[in-house]
């Protein structure tokens, strides 16, 4: 069994961390500077990730905020010529609009 009592260092880096870090890659079966390198990776990874939602698709076209705009705005239009919409059309838009909603919540 390796000694864990063995220093390194980084400036900066406080000793429990450095302890925490040797634990870990003990319970991995690595050595401390090779876990580092993965989780230092995997952070990275991480953060170029960050932001990119995975959407599952059933082939259907996702819904995007410029789709829900448009339509609420073709009713709006409707509206103010004293056209009522539809009722399936109203229906329409406001599943639309919820869609789009839960997309964006990702």
């Amino acid at each position: 069994m390796e000694d864990t009592t063995k220093t390194w260092g980084i400036r900066g880096i406080s000793a429990d961390v450095r302890q925490a870090v040797i634990t870990q890659s003990q319970k991995q079966g690595m050595k401390a500077g090779e876990w580092l390198t993965v989780a230092i990776l995997e952070k990275i990874k991480q953060d170029r990730n960050e932001g990119k939602a995975l959407v599952a698709t059933n082939g259907k076209p996702a819904v995007s905020a410029e789709d829900a705009s448009a339509v609420l705005a073709l009713l709006e239009r409707l509206q103010g010529m004293g056209i009522e919409p539809p009722d399936r059309m109203k229906k329409k838009a406001i599943t639309l609009v919820r869609k789009c909603m839960v997309l964006t919540k990702v």
